[in-house]
């Protein structure tokens, strides 16, 4: 029986929206041998008007899925349990949060913990180089640096300590690195999460699709 895949993103502005990125990622994960649904907020005309919710983010929801990847954007709910995210993974599920889900519901402090960070503020656009700085991890195995032209996140309430840092870059300083990808275990289940991925062309350059896929199968203990 194939693994679920429950994709929840999407905002209300015109940024972070739900139908770019649902090709790109579906040609990851399906390809890993995932059903994946895709759940959130959309632009149906393309325009500012918007339909959907966060409310499969529930554990009657999440109970049916083995992965969550999330693409939210803001504090607002919109039917979203929060509690039951950390409980889907806690109870040995995986997570994989991709760009703005650091962006998503901070002003939870336990949520902005477990995912590992909190957006702060971001430069203008830049191309950014990924280093890869745990070179023997699953998911970094094999992996070779690379750029994307892309929207650098930098965080607060960010701490070493409770993220195993993956990989990082010097394309800006803020008179240091600035983190872009890490792991994290919470009960028994594990966190993935990349801040590259606000643009289409990065969801679809073939080096993140790599970093992306190998992080979904670490989360899932498939790696």
């Amino acid at each position: 029986m194939a693994l679920k895949a429950l994709f929840v993103g999407g905002c209300p502005h015109s940024f972070h929206r739900m139908e770019p990125t649902q090709a790109p990622i579906q040609a990851v994960l399906e390809p890993l041998g995932l059903e994946v649904t895709f759940n959130g907020v959309w632009h149906p005309d393309g325009g500012e008007a918007f339909t959907g919710d966060y409310s499969a983010l529930t554990a009657e929801s999440l109970s049916q899925y083995d992965l969550l990847v999330l693409y939210t954007t803001g504090n607002e709910r919109r039917g979203a349990d929060v509690d039951s995210i950390r409980d889907f993974v806690a109870q040995g599920k995986a997570l994989v949060g991709i760009h703005n889900a650091t962006d998503s519901f901070t002003d939870d402090s336990n949520f902005v913990r477990f995912i590992g960070g909190r957006f702060r503020t971001h430069p203008a656009q830049l191309s950014i180089h990924a280093e890869i700085v745990d070179k023997a991890h699953p998911i970094t195995q094999g992996l070779e640096e690379f750029a994307v032209w892309d929207e650098l996140y930098l965080f607060s309430d960010y701490e070493a300590e409770n993220v195993h840092l993956l990989a990082q870059t010097h394309s800006y300083s803020e008179g240091g690195v600035v983190p872009i990808a890490w792991t994290r275990e919470e009960g028994a289940g594990r966190i993935f999460y990349i801040s590259l991925g606000h643009n289409p062309s990065t969801l679809e350059d073939s080096n993140w699709q790599r970093f992306f896929a190998n992080g979904v199968l670490w989360a899932l203990k498939q790696k």
